[in-house]
């Protein structure tokens, strides 16, 4: 009985409940969730302790924290499908496992559906129904958005509450929301996570679909619940922009964010056009736009002709001026939607007289013709208020200044760039030059065998060669006069390091001596660092020497690989040649890596200007950087002994780009590193098969297998579909064919086969593993018509039950129309047991147990 409650957890129903229960009624929050729920629209069935409280869709408890396993118990026996928990109660998962139901909280602020009428929370104003879904730990920055929402007309799907984040979280909501078709935009307040890979994977999953927008309060506050972001705090917004989510930083770029994406089209490009009836401030605004670092549109000359048509002759660059014939603006704006060079329109009106009302009109009217992001800044607050309200009402972007509408283009921007970054799906193996993995793992056994678990100088640089990176050529020396002999041959000028196994690299002043002549002055200069040691209190007798030639001159460059607590692995890039302990300055992404992810990490680094030509420099090499990148991205990935590798300082100069000093630290034998968050494609996973004269592929799902995708399910007969979707459907919407190629494959596997010679998907089989502890899993499996008889589907299964084992699954179950006779024949074959679910005489549920995989 627990197992079927928990296992059958209905979120739809939860979410999008027809009835609701409630118990602490008779408690001071119990009372105030009760008025609310009676004082809503809400006309569904609401009952308490004193009614029949059976088979409610949401279960609410507002008990006391001594009376909620009794409650939670009653609202399972009663067969709730889920329970949302606002008390504030230690202990609720254990409490919910025992009751055998799933529960939200404790301490949520509750449930709303305006759609609905359902106000199940302590929160007495409720927002318009709407398209935006909120998702959040706080009730203060819930109220605070509500309260935002209100006066201006912005509406909600639901608000929902998850606090504490004790049994379902973040995972399970957002999966709901991604495909709840009432909601197109999710906002979501995160203050602590349960779960961190689930929780990403969900948020990457939520952000294929729709357009996700995030805060994290605490995030750079000493001691606060976020501490662990803190120390490198760019790898959390890179975290998320690679799940495709754009993450704020204040209340205010929060809800701008969410007017912005929730209200306005995709950005189609990167270039914005200025409309407005002030020069003064068109020119303002353009100022705004370029110190924000935006690209101004330069129109072509075809649409310059098409506006002078309407001005009266050809603009110039930069703003365009409407002069004062007020529904010129709105016919720019409409003439500008249809450049291929215009990314996105910022009209700002400012107050002018008596026919202001004639041009906010004017724009009211032909915004529903503009295909792209269209924007409007409506100045002032005696009449710019009445705008902006009227604006708003007509569901458009508006804004009272032109920066905070700058500030809603970049967000588009932003968002924009997250989910193409999202969409990358880099191999676990990127590289095309193989790497001499045995050398590495020589060097590592060495230098564990020695009992060193930090690697520096010229063996650190050996290890990051091995995978093709380039490295200023180094000798080791014991004595001043080696070092004098290594440099000869190396060449002039040189550079002397000190390597000692006890002391990092620039530990202290004078370690590193560069620009020597020659070999006298290599000599002097590793004698000057002895006696610096010496004086340092160090043991000097296991001192030595890395002698180096110069690097050639270029901009120095910082590569750092370290472990982060919630993320994993991050990837830092930056200026070189600094504090090794500040990582301030250096942006972050997550491996796996490809060209087109390493690229982008280095555009928007603080660093990229100086990369750029300057002052009469030559561009550094931006291929050789991108590509040092990708192989330390690989390096880390083939080799989880590395906690820390810092490649400081990388010269890069116009003709490519050079490591001169390295340092790897190790991880305590024993240890293990923790799984990527992102998960590289798992190419490891493909394989041939051939039956009947004919070859197919099986692979992993990608997601621009849609179209075959979706062609292959035109090819299914209306019995098929029936069969695979339990309903009389012809064609999948895009949003579903799209969940299902784009996935996660920590969480969830299908493999394709693919006829080698149209490239044709023919088959598909797919595992989902559940989202408590992963041990069991869903499975779904399907082959064309034409492509049945050849064991194409046993094959699909066993590479799907193969995938599972080795990730700890135990138990697959799926559901299967009793009358699917060619399918249940199937499945027994394969070893699956039958077994009729209660209450459900249609359906059938295959039963396949695991056997632990040896170890």
């Amino acid at each position: 009985m627990v197992v079927a409650a928990i296992r059958h957890f209905d979120p739809a129903r939860v979410f999008h409940p027809e009835s609701v229960s409630l118990s602490g009624s008779a408690t001071v929050l119990g009372r105030r969730v009760l008025a609310n729920l009676r004082a809503a629209a809400f006309t569904g069935s609401i009952a308490t302790e004193a009614d029949a409280m059976q088979g409610a869709d949401l279960a609410l408890v507002a008990d006391d924290a001594a009376d909620v396993p009794a409650a939670l118990a009653r609202h399972a026996a009663a067969g709730a499908r889920g329970a949302i928990v606002l008390s504030q109660v230690p202990g609720l998962a254990a409490m919910a496992r025992a009751a055998g139901i799933r529960v939200l909280g404790p301490h949520s602020f509750g449930l709303i559906v305006p759609g609905l009428g359902l106000n199940a929370s302590p929160f007495t104003l409720v927002p318009p129904h709407g398209r935006a879904a909120f998702v959040g730990q706080s009730s203060s920055i819930a109220r605070t958005v509500i309260d935002w929402a209100v006066p201006n007309g912005v509406g909600f799907s639901h608000f929902a509450g998850i606090g504490g984040n004790s049994d379902v979280g973040f995972g399970l909501v957002l999966d709901y929301f991604s495909r709840d078709p009432s909601t197109t935009a999710i906002m979501m307040e995160v203050d602590r996570l349960r779960d961190p890979p689930q929780f990403f994977s969900a948020a990457r999953a939520a952000a294929r679909l729709r357009p996700v927008v995030a805060i994290a309060p605490g995030v750079r506050l000493p001691g606060g619940p976020q501490e662990a972001m803190r120390d490198f705090p760019a790898a959390l917004e890179a975290a998320l922009s690679r799940a495709g989510v754009l993450l704020t930083f204040s209340v205010a770029e929060f809800i701008a964010a969410a007017e912005t994406l929730t209200r306005v089209k995709p950005a189609r490009g990167d270039a914005l056009a200025i409309v407005t009836n002030s020069v003064a401030i068109g020119r303002l605004t353009a100022d705004a736009a370029t110190r924000a670092g935006l690209n101004l549109a330069e129109l072509s000359p075809q649409t310059a002709q098409a506006l002078a048509l309407t001005l009266g002759s050809l603009p110039p660059p930069g703003p365009i001026f409407s002069g004062k014939t007020p529904i010129r603006l709105a016919e720019i704006a409409a003439t500008l939607s249809t450049a291929p060079e215009v990314g996105g329109i910022l009209v700002v009106h400012a107050p002018g007289g008596n026919e202001d009302d004639t041009a906010i009109e004017a724009l009211i009217a032909c915004a529903k013709t503009i295909k792209v992001p269209l924007l409007i800044a409506a100045l002032g607050e005696a009449h710019g208020l009445e705008h902006r309200h009227r604006l708003s009402a007509a569901r458009l972007a508006c804004f009272d200044t032109p920066e905070a509408a700058i500030a809603g283009f970049r967000h588009l921007l932003r968002n924009r760039h997250n989910r193409a970054a999202a969409r990358e799906l880099p191999d676990s193996t990127v590289l095309r030059i193989a790497p001499d993995k045995a050398a590495v793992a020589m060097r590592i056994h060495a230098a564990r065998a020695d009992g060193h678990e930090v690697i520096v100088q010229d063996e650190a640089l050996a290890i990051v060669a091995a995978y093709k990176i380039p490295v200023i050529a180094s000798r080791h020396a014991m004595t001043p006069d080696e070092a004098a002999a290594a440099a000869a041959k190396l060449g002039f000028p040189a550079v002397v390091k000190l390597s000692h196994p006890d002391i990092p690299t620039n530990q202290f002043a004078g370690s590193v001596v560069l620009d020597l002549p020659d070999a006298t002055a290599v000599h002097d200069a590793a004698r000057a660092i002895l006696l610096r040691l010496a004086q340092q209190g160090a043991d000097a007798s296991q001192a030595g020497f890395v002698v180096q030639q110069q690097a050639p001159r270029g901009t120095q460059l910082r590569i750092r690989v370290s472990d982060h607590p919630v993320l994993g692995p991050v990837i830092g890039f930056g200026p070189g040649g600094g504090d090794p302990e500040n990582v301030s300055e250096l942006g972050a992404d997550l491996p796996p890596l490809n060209l087109t992810l390493a690229h982008a990490l280095i555009r928007r680094a603080a660093i990229a200007p100086a990369l750029a030509a300057h002052r009469g420099a030559p561009a550094a090499d931006e291929e050789a950087i991108a590509a040092t990148l990708v192989r330390v991205s690989q390096l880390i990935i083939d080799t989880p002994e590395i906690l820390l590798l810092d490649l400081d300082p990388i010269f890069a100069h116009e003709h490519g780009a050079i490591a001169a000093s390295a340092r790897i630290l190790l991880r305590p034998p024993g240890t293990a590193r923790a799984a990527l968050l992102i998960s590289p494609y798992p190419s490891e996973l493909s394989s041939r098969y051939t039956a009947k004269g004919q070859t197919f592929v099986l692979r992993p799902i990608r997601p621009e297998d849609a179209d075959a995708h979706t062609a292959m399910l035109a090819r299914f007969s209306a019995e098929d579909m029936r069969y695979r979707f339990f309903s009389a459907m012809r064609t999948l919407p895009v949003e579903q064919v799209t969940r299902m190629t784009d996935v996660d494959y920590k969480r969830e596997m299908a493999i394709i086969a693919v006829r080698e010679t149209t490239q044709e998907t023919v088959g598909v089989a797919r595992l989902v593993c559940d989202d408590t502890d992963g041990k069991s899993a869903e499975f779904a499996v399907v082959v064309e018509p034409a492509a049945k008889g050849m064991g194409l589907g046993s094959e699909l299964m066993r590479a799907i039950i193969a995938w599972g084992r080795t990730r700890g699954v135990v138990e697959i179950t799926g559901q299967i129309l009793a009358d699917n006779a060619p399918m249940l024949a199937f499945i027994k074959h394969l070893g699956f047991t039958i077994g009729h679910i209660p209450g459900e005489s249609d359906i059938v549920e295959a039963r396949l147990h695991l056997e632990p995989q040896p170890l």
